[in-house]
């Protein structure tokens, strides 16, 4: 059965191409293009209109920082691609064991695309590039640093470390913050139940016998209502509120404003300002490390950071380099960075091993920010039994109280 093709291709000027074909098998389509002198440089089967669909829901959340898989498949990936270009297996074959072997859809269908890529003459970091972001700008540079030097396996170990250390660093983060998050959504759960459906039956019963409740409980019962009356605008409003805060953060304008938030935050923005630090300096290091210029390696942090505010003061950090200045200096005007990294740097750059310094200071935010985390949640689990017992008591008399009356009355 004949299939549709959707294609980039490069044609005798030079000029990029996109369109579409039908063909039988791949195959067959690559020799329609070749008939045609179009050089591919991508090839897609058209998916349904689900497929579209989320395709174009992908496009929207990448803007945002989003990517379909976690550090652990990247970690899985990379580590795997190392050991086996280390026992002499060929780029193409590596690159067909993992995408037979990894559990991610999408991340198979990208393994996929760049063999493809490569097939057709890229580079190995050529064709990752050429996924529209969804492999990291660090795993880029570091593949072209690593096919550069002839050192791709130990590069790709590197990498490997490198997300593997991501991924410790975000379930750490991730379970400490566990158990508040399932007390507050449970707490919430259970409040909505009783004042939707548990709390207008007892209304009932208690409005038959002409009984006056409390001001706490009809101000229950009127919000009830309302909610009652008016529910299928709360999806609608919770997703037309979702969709126009990614369109607005995905403008500059609207990025600036909600990365500002996030540093200037009470308490969490110190907690975010030392997590970004700490991802600066492991993105530097790891790049450093396997070669990367500094300018090179400081755009690339730039951009794995995720944060347009830094991002501004980085440009001026970039263009001090350039006028000859040491880095040091003026990443002391980087006001959200721990008064400590820029001492870090300075003895890095004294001694010629600015990618330790720089691994060592990341450790070390990376462990601050977990004894913080991890204190916070010891902190506020007290104070979130608290709170949600006093909803609950509050929920409990404005049920009791009017039973109460009635028990008067008999």
């Amino acid at each position: 059965m004949p299939k549709i093709y959707q294609y980039t291709a490069l044609d005798p000027d030079g000029s990029k191409i996109k369109h579409s074909l039908t063909a039988e098998s791949r195959t067959e389509a690559l020799e329609i293009l070749q008939s045609r002198r179009l050089v591919p440089v991508q090839l897609n089967e058209k998916g349904a209109a689900a497929d579209t669909l989320k395709e174009k829901a992908l496009a929207i959340l990448k803007k945002t920082g989003y990517r379909p898989y976690s550090y652990r498949d990247l970690m899985v990936f990379c580590r795997q691609f190392s050991t086996m270009l280390d026992s002499g297996v060929p780029i193409l074959r590596c690159l067909e064991v993992l995408s037979e072997q990894t559990r991610s859809s999408v991340l198979k269908k990208q393994i996929n695309n760049t063999a493809f890529d490569i097939r057709q003459g890229r580079t190995l970091a050529s064709a990752l590039e050429n996924r529209g972001g969804l492999f990291p700008e660090i795993m880029v540079s570091m593949v072209e640093a690593g096919e550069t030097s002839g050192k791709l396996d130990l590069i790709l170990d590197k990498l490997a470390d490198h997300f593997e250390k991501q991924q410790d660093f975000n379930e750490k983060i991730r379970s400490a913050t566990f158990y508040p998050a399932f007390v507050i959504s449970t707490s919430l759960a259970v409040m909505i139940i009783m004042v939707l459906f548990v709390l207008p039956q007892f209304a009932q019963v208690f409005g038959s016998m002409g009984m006056e409740m409390p001001f706490f409980t009809r101000a229950l019962l009127r919000a009830s209502s309302i909610a009652g009356q008016y529910w299928f605008f709360m999806p609608l409003f919770l997703v037309l509120g979702g969709v126009s805060f990614i369109k607005y953060i995905s403008t500059k304008k609207g990025r600036l404003w909600f990365d500002n938030l996030r540093l200037r935050f009470p308490f969490f923005g110190h907690i975010y300002s030392q997590t970004v630090a700490a991802r600066f300096a492991r993105t530097l290091s790891i790049l450093l490390a396997g070669g990367v210029t500094l300018h090179t390696a400081l755009k690339i942090s730039d951009k794995v950071i995720g944060n347009a505010v830094i991002s501004i003061s980085i440009g001026s950090l970039i263009e001090a380099l350039n006028r000859g200045e040491s880095m040091a200096g003026p990443i002391k005007e980087i006001k959200y960075f721990p008064r400590l990294l820029p001492e870090m740097v300075r003895v890095g750059e004294e001694t010629g091993t600015l990618d330790r310094t720089l691994n060592s200071s990341a450790v070390f935010y990376e462990r601050e920010v977990s004894y913080i985390v991890e204190r916070l949640s010891t902190i506020l689990e007290p104070a979130l039994l608290l709170t949600v017992g006093l909803f609950i008591g509050l929920l409990v008399y404005s049920i009791l109280a009017p039973m109460y009356q009635v028990f008067q009355m008999i």
